[in-house]
Protein backbone atom coordinates (compact mmCIF):
# COMPACT_ATOMS: atom_id res chain seq x y z
CA UNK A 1 0.00 0.00 0.00
CA UNK A 2 1.39 3.71 -0.95
CA UNK A 3 -0.19 6.95 -0.16
CA UNK A 4 1.43 10.55 -0.04
CA UNK A 5 0.47 13.37 2.75
CA UNK A 6 1.65 16.46 2.26
CA UNK A 7 0.94 20.03 4.39
CA UNK A 8 1.77 23.48 4.03
CA UNK A 9 3.92 25.76 5.67
CA UNK A 10 2.26 28.79 7.60
CA UNK A 11 3.10 31.83 8.91
CA UNK A 12 2.01 33.93 12.15
CA UNK A 13 0.75 37.53 11.05
CA UNK A 14 -0.25 38.66 14.29
CA UNK A 15 -0.83 37.16 18.16
CA UNK A 16 2.55 35.87 18.84
CA UNK A 17 3.15 35.26 21.99
CA UNK A 18 -0.30 36.49 23.12
CA UNK A 19 -2.18 33.45 21.24
CA UNK A 20 0.32 31.12 24.21
CA UNK A 21 -1.98 32.64 26.84
CA UNK A 22 -5.43 32.04 25.48
CA UNK A 23 -5.51 35.30 23.15
CA UNK A 24 -6.58 35.12 19.59
CA UNK A 25 -3.71 34.97 16.77
CA UNK A 26 -4.07 35.43 12.50
CA UNK A 27 -2.08 32.70 10.72
CA UNK A 28 -1.94 31.33 6.82
CA UNK A 29 -0.49 28.56 4.90
CA UNK A 30 1.93 29.12 2.13
CA UNK A 31 2.62 27.43 -1.07
CA UNK A 32 5.44 25.58 0.31
CA UNK A 33 5.26 22.05 1.06
CA UNK A 34 5.99 18.98 3.72
CA UNK A 35 5.65 15.79 1.55
CA UNK A 36 5.66 12.51 3.09
CA UNK A 37 5.72 8.99 0.98
CA UNK A 38 4.46 5.95 2.42
CA UNK A 39 4.53 2.46 2.09
CA UNK A 40 3.63 -0.43 4.15
CA UNK A 41 6.27 -3.13 4.84
CA UNK A 42 5.88 -6.81 4.85
CA UNK A 43 7.74 -7.01 8.19
CA UNK A 44 7.85 -4.75 11.53
CA UNK A 45 10.57 -2.60 10.16
CA UNK A 46 9.74 1.25 10.76
CA UNK A 47 12.39 3.36 8.61
CA UNK A 48 12.07 7.08 7.95
CA UNK A 49 14.40 8.39 5.33
CA UNK A 50 14.98 12.83 5.68
CA UNK A 51 17.18 14.87 4.86
CA UNK A 52 17.20 16.08 8.75
CA UNK A 53 18.36 12.25 9.20
CA UNK A 54 17.71 8.28 9.38
CA UNK A 55 15.70 6.08 11.86
CA UNK A 56 15.31 2.79 11.46
CA UNK A 57 13.50 0.87 14.36
CA UNK A 58 10.55 -1.60 14.70
CA UNK A 59 7.02 -1.49 15.98
CA UNK A 60 7.38 -3.15 19.13
CA UNK A 61 10.28 -0.48 20.18
CA UNK A 62 8.25 2.09 19.23
CA UNK A 63 6.89 3.37 23.22
CA UNK A 64 10.36 2.65 24.06
CA UNK A 65 12.47 5.86 24.61
CA UNK A 66 14.01 5.96 21.30
CA UNK A 67 17.46 7.97 21.35
CA UNK A 68 17.32 11.74 20.69
CA UNK A 69 17.09 13.21 17.43
CA UNK A 70 15.49 16.12 14.98
CA UNK A 71 13.11 14.07 14.10
CA UNK A 72 11.03 14.06 17.37
CA UNK A 73 8.20 15.04 15.77
CA UNK A 74 7.87 12.19 13.36
CA UNK A 75 8.60 9.55 16.62
CA UNK A 76 6.13 11.32 18.88
CA UNK A 77 3.44 10.85 16.23
CA UNK A 78 4.17 7.17 15.14
CA UNK A 79 4.35 6.54 19.10
CA UNK A 80 0.62 8.07 19.62
CA UNK A 81 -0.28 5.68 16.89
CA UNK A 82 2.16 2.55 17.49
CA UNK A 83 -1.11 0.46 18.79
CA UNK A 84 -3.35 0.69 16.33
CA UNK A 85 -0.42 -0.10 13.39
CA UNK A 86 0.04 -3.92 12.00
CA UNK A 87 2.22 -3.23 9.85
CA UNK A 88 6.05 -2.25 8.94
CA UNK A 89 6.44 1.46 7.62
CA UNK A 90 8.71 3.23 5.06
CA UNK A 91 8.23 7.02 5.41
CA UNK A 92 9.86 9.42 3.21
CA UNK A 93 9.85 13.24 4.28
CA UNK A 94 10.84 15.85 1.82
CA UNK A 95 10.78 19.67 2.10
CA UNK A 96 10.33 22.91 -0.26
CA UNK A 97 11.94 24.57 2.42
CA UNK A 98 14.70 24.93 5.17
CA UNK A 99 13.50 24.21 8.50
CA UNK A 100 15.99 27.41 9.91
CA UNK A 101 13.80 30.01 8.70
CA UNK A 102 11.04 29.59 11.05
CA UNK A 103 8.01 28.83 8.57
CA UNK A 104 6.23 26.27 10.93
CA UNK A 105 7.98 23.26 9.78
CA UNK A 106 7.39 21.17 12.78
CA UNK A 107 3.39 22.05 12.47
CA UNK A 108 3.85 21.46 8.61
CA UNK A 109 5.93 17.63 9.21
CA UNK A 110 2.86 17.21 12.13
CA UNK A 111 0.49 17.99 10.27
CA UNK A 112 1.27 15.72 7.01
CA UNK A 113 2.09 12.82 9.75
CA UNK A 114 -1.69 13.10 11.23
CA UNK A 115 -3.15 12.76 7.67
CA UNK A 116 -0.88 9.67 6.73
CA UNK A 117 -1.43 7.62 9.68
CA UNK A 118 -5.09 8.69 9.90
CA UNK A 119 -5.47 7.66 6.16
CA UNK A 120 -3.90 3.78 6.80
CA UNK A 121 -5.62 3.65 10.29
CA UNK A 122 -9.42 4.54 9.52
CA UNK A 123 -12.33 3.52 7.01
CA UNK A 124 -13.99 6.76 7.86
CA UNK A 125 -12.29 10.18 7.33
CA UNK A 126 -11.11 11.92 10.60
CA UNK A 127 -12.42 15.35 10.35
CA UNK A 128 -9.49 18.63 10.72
CA UNK A 129 -11.06 19.07 14.31
CA UNK A 130 -10.10 15.56 15.66
CA UNK A 131 -6.66 15.92 13.99
CA UNK A 132 -6.03 19.02 15.38
CA UNK A 133 -6.75 17.93 19.12
CA UNK A 134 -4.32 15.13 18.38
CA UNK A 135 -2.21 17.05 17.12
CA UNK A 136 -2.23 19.47 20.16
CA UNK A 137 -1.49 16.82 22.77
CA UNK A 138 1.39 15.62 20.69
CA UNK A 139 3.01 19.42 20.87
CA UNK A 140 2.20 19.85 24.42
CA UNK A 141 4.45 16.65 25.25
CA UNK A 142 6.92 17.78 23.45
CA UNK A 143 7.04 21.50 24.19
CA UNK A 144 5.22 21.23 27.95
CA UNK A 145 2.67 24.37 26.34
CA UNK A 146 1.76 25.78 22.85
CA UNK A 147 -1.66 26.72 21.01
CA UNK A 148 -1.41 24.89 18.04
CA UNK A 149 -2.20 28.18 16.06
CA UNK A 150 0.56 26.87 13.35
CA UNK A 151 -1.08 23.48 13.49
CA UNK A 152 -4.43 24.70 12.78
CA UNK A 153 -3.07 27.17 9.51
CA UNK A 154 -1.03 23.55 7.97
CA UNK A 155 -4.19 21.48 8.43
CA UNK A 156 -6.92 24.19 7.14
CA UNK A 157 -4.87 26.48 4.61
CA UNK A 158 -5.51 29.87 3.53
CA UNK A 159 -6.01 32.65 6.07
CA UNK A 160 -7.71 32.07 9.10
CA UNK A 161 -8.25 33.10 12.61
CA UNK A 162 -7.72 30.64 15.28
CA UNK A 163 -8.90 31.07 18.94
CA UNK A 164 -6.99 28.67 21.17
CA UNK A 165 -9.48 28.65 23.85
CA UNK A 166 -12.33 27.46 22.31
CA UNK A 167 -10.35 25.95 19.47
CA UNK A 168 -12.50 27.89 17.08
CA UNK A 169 -10.90 28.48 13.50
CA UNK A 170 -12.62 30.92 10.95
CA UNK A 171 -11.19 30.71 7.81
CA UNK A 172 -10.37 34.63 5.68
CA UNK A 173 -11.46 34.17 2.02
CA UNK A 174 -9.39 37.34 1.12
CA UNK A 175 -6.07 37.43 -0.60
CA UNK A 176 -2.58 38.99 0.21
CA UNK A 177 0.53 40.34 -1.12
CA UNK A 178 3.28 39.05 1.58
CA UNK A 179 7.11 39.56 1.76
CA UNK A 180 9.51 37.55 3.80
CA UNK A 181 12.85 38.94 4.65
CA UNK A 182 14.92 35.94 6.76
CA UNK A 183 17.71 37.83 9.58
CA UNK A 184 20.42 35.27 9.17
CA UNK A 185 19.86 33.72 12.59
CA UNK A 186 17.34 32.24 14.57
CA UNK A 187 16.20 31.57 18.42
CA UNK A 188 14.60 28.79 19.63
CA UNK A 189 10.84 29.55 20.75
CA UNK A 190 11.64 28.36 24.29
CA UNK A 191 14.54 30.14 24.66
CA UNK A 192 12.51 33.14 23.55
CA UNK A 193 9.69 32.64 25.86
CA UNK A 194 12.25 32.00 28.85
CA UNK A 195 13.77 35.28 28.37
CA UNK A 196 10.42 36.98 28.21
CA UNK A 197 9.04 35.31 31.61
CA UNK A 198 12.28 36.14 33.15
CA UNK A 199 12.30 40.01 31.91
CA UNK A 200 8.82 40.49 33.42
CA UNK A 201 9.37 38.29 36.22
CA UNK A 202 9.45 41.44 38.98
CA UNK A 203 6.19 42.97 36.93
CA UNK A 204 3.64 40.10 36.14
CA UNK A 205 0.63 42.65 35.75
CA UNK A 206 2.47 44.91 33.29
CA UNK A 207 3.25 41.34 31.51
CA UNK A 208 -1.06 40.86 31.45
CA UNK A 209 -1.88 44.20 30.09
CA UNK A 210 0.47 43.78 27.71
CA UNK A 211 -0.51 40.59 26.35
CA UNK A 212 -3.96 42.13 26.85
CA UNK A 213 -3.12 45.07 24.26
CA UNK A 214 -1.44 42.36 21.79
CA UNK A 215 -5.02 40.66 21.87
CA UNK A 216 -6.78 43.49 21.65
CA UNK A 217 -4.68 44.52 18.82
CA UNK A 218 -5.10 41.23 16.76
CA UNK A 219 -9.00 41.27 17.26
CA UNK A 220 -8.69 44.78 15.58
CA UNK A 221 -6.54 43.24 12.74
CA UNK A 222 -9.19 40.99 12.40
CA UNK A 223 -12.01 42.87 11.70
CA UNK A 224 -10.07 45.05 9.34
CA UNK A 225 -9.40 41.78 7.26
CA UNK A 226 -13.53 40.99 7.46
CA UNK A 227 -13.84 44.48 6.16
CA UNK A 228 -11.04 44.56 3.66
CA UNK A 229 -9.82 47.57 5.34
CA UNK A 230 -6.23 47.62 4.09
CA UNK A 231 -5.25 50.72 5.79
CA UNK A 232 -6.52 49.40 9.10
CA UNK A 233 -5.07 46.47 8.41
CA UNK A 234 -1.70 47.83 8.19
CA UNK A 235 -1.89 50.03 10.70
CA UNK A 236 -2.73 47.32 13.32
CA UNK A 237 -0.05 45.17 12.34
CA UNK A 238 2.46 47.89 12.83
CA UNK A 239 1.58 48.38 15.91
CA UNK A 240 1.55 44.89 16.94
CA UNK A 241 4.98 45.10 15.98
CA UNK A 242 5.59 47.92 18.56
CA UNK A 243 4.31 45.77 21.07
CA UNK A 244 6.72 42.72 20.48
CA UNK A 245 9.45 45.65 20.32
CA UNK A 246 7.80 46.42 24.22
CA UNK A 247 7.97 42.56 25.45
CA UNK A 248 11.50 42.29 24.46
CA UNK A 249 11.90 40.47 21.25
CA UNK A 250 13.33 42.90 19.00
CA UNK A 251 17.12 43.13 18.32
CA UNK A 252 19.05 45.52 16.14
CA UNK A 253 18.65 43.35 13.38
CA UNK A 254 15.12 42.41 12.89
CA UNK A 255 14.78 46.47 13.50
CA UNK A 256 16.75 47.56 11.04
CA UNK A 257 14.63 45.24 8.52
CA UNK A 258 11.19 46.28 9.97
CA UNK A 259 12.24 49.81 9.00
CA UNK A 260 13.97 49.29 5.66
CA UNK A 261 10.70 47.71 4.71
CA UNK A 262 8.80 50.57 5.58
CA UNK A 263 10.69 52.95 3.33
CA UNK A 264 9.55 50.75 0.32
CA UNK A 265 7.27 52.36 -1.08
CA UNK A 266 5.33 49.07 -2.27
CA UNK A 267 4.73 48.12 1.65
CA UNK A 268 2.17 49.16 3.88
CA UNK A 269 3.18 47.61 7.11
CA UNK A 270 6.13 45.12 8.46
CA UNK A 271 6.64 43.27 11.41
CA UNK A 272 8.56 40.34 13.26
CA UNK A 273 6.61 36.98 12.20
CA UNK A 274 7.19 34.48 14.97
CA UNK A 275 8.78 34.24 18.19
CA UNK A 276 11.15 36.95 18.24
CA UNK A 277 14.93 37.40 18.24
CA UNK A 278 15.75 35.73 15.11
CA UNK A 279 13.83 34.07 11.87
CA UNK A 280 11.68 36.49 9.84
CA UNK A 281 10.44 39.98 9.30
CA UNK A 282 7.20 39.70 6.97
CA UNK A 283 5.89 42.48 4.86
CA UNK A 284 2.13 43.61 3.70
CA UNK A 285 2.80 44.01 -0.46
CA UNK A 286 5.61 43.17 -2.61
CA UNK A 287 9.03 44.26 -1.95
CA UNK A 288 10.93 46.17 -4.31
CA UNK A 289 13.94 43.84 -5.92
CA UNK A 290 16.25 46.82 -4.10
CA UNK A 291 15.08 46.89 -0.83
CA UNK A 292 17.36 44.70 1.64
CA UNK A 293 19.51 43.01 -1.32
CA UNK A 294 22.09 41.76 1.30
CA UNK A 295 19.47 39.57 3.31
CA UNK A 296 17.82 36.60 1.91
CA UNK A 297 14.42 36.78 0.58
CA UNK A 298 12.02 34.24 0.70
CA UNK A 299 9.31 33.82 -1.96
CA UNK A 300 6.04 32.90 -0.47
CA UNK A 301 2.67 33.32 -1.51
CA UNK A 302 -0.79 32.31 0.60
CA UNK A 303 -1.96 28.99 -0.31
CA UNK A 304 -5.89 27.62 0.25
CA UNK A 305 -4.82 23.82 0.63
CA UNK A 306 -4.03 22.54 4.01
CA UNK A 307 -3.66 19.04 4.52
CA UNK A 308 -3.75 16.76 1.18
CA UNK A 309 -3.94 12.59 0.94
CA UNK A 310 -3.56 11.06 -1.71
CA UNK A 311 -3.13 7.11 -2.99
CA UNK A 312 -0.02 6.49 -5.03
Amino acid sequence: MKWRSSAPANLMLMGEHSVVHGHSAIACALTQRIHIDWQTRDDDQIIIYSELGHLQTTRQALPGNLPPSKLIWVIRCLQHYHSQLKTGLSITIKSDFSDTLGLGSSAAVLAAMLGGLDYLLENTPISLSQQFATGLKIIQQIQGRGSGSDLAASLHGGIIHFQPETQQIDPLSIHLDLSLVYCGYKTPTAKVLQKVAQSWSETPNQLQHLYQLMAETTQLGYQALCQQNWSQFSQQLNRYQGLMDTLGVNDATLSHLVYALRQDPNITASKISGSGLGDCVVALGRMSESTLKTYQKIHIQVHSLGLDVQPL
